[in-house]
């Protein structure tokens, strides 16, 4: 008995005792970090309930300010309204063929894009059909285009936005009353390494087998509160899948990561921009289109809470998600975390250019992950607006932004230069009058005669005299070719010590250059053997096919002129680069003119240099020598692809006689 008082005792005090539960959510939540990688972050969305209902294969869903879900009941050719998880109404029952696509105005009218009949149907907030109409008449349309309408959107000024399957010419426009407006936000075709590879060297035969290179058409479409157009194209590659066009029909968002085979957009009144594709993977962007959140809820054979088997539509409302299941005939519902809420309202402030009410959110999410980058840019911003510029510069940094970055150096560099403009400009004056001063003491004292003996001694050294060669060189470039040719000026061992030279200070530079000059944004990013293969591979490729385009026609100069003029040649790199590189981390991007033509200034001098060099080492005329020069090119570009070539064939076998070994293997 006493037992058992202890144990109901002890039962008692658990149940009085709060527990924390934390439930794992079945998928992994990544947002975008530093360096363009994604990091894994804390979960922005959990699963709360999925609704199961009477619809099969539905294709479209659509959500009203007041809570309404329409959705397009594709199976049962119609598209009901839900209210408090019930179906409060159905539309077209009779009409609708297949309706793939439908949208709601704020009168409660109803449009649908019915792909079965290929129209498009209207229907009042009480069902009643109000009109029907399918491919225009007008001659603008295109007589052989065809009229699919899959995805349908309406604006402000009541303009119908229209997906038409397979149109590569954009969105088609029309008015409620069937009439053709025109065509929108057309996407544009790209073209492949591998495309324009295939276009040179097969024959128009072997070319018709493949699929023509067309611009891939848009598969869904939103608009925002502000009437701009939102699409989706589920054959565009990762990063032009989604795109944003203003009323003009322009794309006003940068490249941005998505999924392929992307199904539905949605935008929410605060400005967030969600994606889903076939695999699952659900993307959370802000209005600019920078990724916040990436995570896959493809069931995965689990059947958990959250996960789903074919989503169609997506829809954000409020702090939930909404995603469609055409397979489980469901929508599966999410609630928003409260590390995402914190997240979402920092960045309706931001993107507001509210930085400092943003600043207490992004402090947050940076205690909560401090791998979300996005948070860095925001801190940079509210410091820049209170005048902090070192903090901001810190912040600025570590968000890889670098406008904002030499902004805020700007600032800081003008108060440096305030302070100390005086200070220099004296030090300089010393400068020039010590050194004056020393110059006449030393026609006097002769104080320097020790180091001019000691100078004297080391001309004699041949790597010393090859040094002196280099700094005439710089004056008279004919003439150092002429006696690399004729007076065996210049050594191999020297070149080679140039040609180690230029890849260090290549490497150097990388390491050195100010962070808005530099091509990345952290040293780590920087592949040491990939930039001396590069380097060692271009001069390798040069040297090789301009002694082999000047034999054939007949030029005068060896290997060993060819090698020791291109190290020459290389020279105003090795002597300005490093220079260069220090300059960068004083200049701000209101000066990047200075960078860009003094970078320019080095390259063309180095342009020239080999184009004097081929010329008085193969004794060329001006037009020979042309002519030598883009057969270099040539040649060079034709190894390349060559080499290329050998190397997609080579895998291409390696991949088949690998699959015929797997077959011999499973047969045995």
């Amino acid at each position: 008995m006493k037992k058992i008082s202890i144990l109901i005792l002890s039962i008692l005090i658990l149940i009085s005792v709060p527990v924390s539960v934390f439930a794992e959510t079945p998928y992994t939540t990544w947002a975008w970090g530093p360096n363009g990688h994604g990091v894994k972050t804390q979960a922005a969305y959990e699963p709360l309930s999925q609704l199961d209902l009477p619809i099969k294969n539905a294709e479209d869903m659509f959500i009203t300010d007041d809570g309404a879900i329409y959705i397009a009941d594709t199976g049962h050719k119609r598209v009901i309204k839900i209210v408090d998880e019930v179906i409060v109404m159905e539309y077209g029952l009779g009409i609708l063929e297949g309706p793939t696509g439908i949208t709601v105005d704020e009168e409660g009218t109803l449009y649908v894009a019915d792909g079965a009949s290929n129209t498009i149907v209207i229907f009042s907030a009480t069902g009643e059909l109000l009109k029907q109409f399918g491919t225009p008449t007008e001659p603008l349309f295109g007589k052989t285009n065809e009229f699919l309408p899959r995805k349908i959107a309406i604006d402000v000024r009541k303009n119908l936005y229209i997906i038409s399957e397979g149109s590569t010419d954009g969105i088609v426009q029309m008015n409620i009353n069937g009439n053709f407006i025109g065509y929108f936000g057309a996407n544009l075709a790209t073209m492949s390494l591998k495309m324009l590879l295939q276009r040179l060297f097969m024959s128009e035969e072997q070319l018709a087998q493949f699929i023509k290179n067309e611009a891939p058409s848009p598969t869904n479409i939103a608009i925002d509160s502000k009437s701009l157009v939102y699409t989706v194209s589920a054959g565009a590659l990762r990063y032009k899948a989604l795109r944003k066009f203003n009323i003009a029909g322009n794309n006003i968002i940068s490249d941005t990561y998505s999924g392929l085979s992307t199904r539905d957009v949605f935008v929410s009144d605060d400005g967030i921009i969600v994606t889903i594709n076939a695999d699952g993977d659900v993307f959370e962007y802000d209005n600019t289109g920078f990724l916040l959140f990436v995570f896959t809820v493809k069931d995965q054979g689990e059947q958990r809470l959250g996960t789903v088997v074919d989503p169609t539509a997506i829809v954000r409302f409020n702090n939930q998600m909404y995603i469609l299941d055409k397979n489980r005939n469901a929508i599966v519902i999410y609630q928003s975390t409260a590390f995402a809420n914190v997240v979402h309202e920092g960045v309706r402030l931001y993107t507001e250019g509210l930085y400092q009410q943003a600043q207490v959110y992004f402090e947050k999410v940076i205690n909560s992950n401090g791998s979300f980058i996005l948070s860095y840019a925001a801190l940079g911003n509210a410091y820049y607006q209170q005048r902090d510029f070192e903090k901001a510069l810190i912040y600025f940094r570590l968000s890889e932004s670098r406008y904002w970055y030499s902004m805020s150096f700007w600032e800081i560099r003008n108060v440096i230069i305030q302070e100390y403009l005086l200070i220099f400009i004296l030090v300089i004056l010393g400068y020039v009058l010590l050194k004056a001063l020393l110059k006449r003491l030393n026609r006097k004292v002769h104080f320097t005669l020790p180091l001019e003996k000691a100078w004297d001694r080391l001309k004699k050294y041949k790597l010393v005299d090859d040094f002196r060669f280099m700094l005439s060189f710089i004056k008279h470039p004919i003439d150092g070719y002429y006696y690399i040719k004729r007076k065996e000026r210049g050594s191999m061992r020297f070149a080679l010590i140039l040609f180690v030279t230029v890849i260090l200070f290549r490497l150097l530079s990388l390491y050195m250059t100010g962070f808005i000059f530099s091509p990345y944004t952290t040293p780590n990013q920087i592949h040491i053997e990939n930039e001396v293969f590069m380097i060692t591979a271009l001069l390798g490729l040069f040297i090789a096919s301009n002694y082999l385009i000047s034999t054939i026609s007949d030029g005068e100069g060896r290997v060993r002129d060819v090698v020791i003029g291109t190290a020459y040649a290389l020279f105003p790199y090795v002597l300005f680069v490093l220079p260069l590189t220090l300059i960068s981390n004083v200049l701000t991007l209101n000066e990047i003119f200075i960078y860009q033509t003094l970078e320019q200034v080095i390259y063309a001098w180095i342009l020239l240099n080999l184009f004097i060099m081929v010329k008085e080492i193969q004794n060329n005329t001006f037009s020979e020598n042309a002519r030598n020069i883009l057969l270099t090119v040539f040649t060079m570009i034709m190894i390349v692809l060559v080499a290329y070539i050998l190397y997609y064939l080579g895998s291409q076998l390696y991949e088949f006689i690998n699959t015929i070994l797997q077959e011999v293997r499973v047969r045995a």
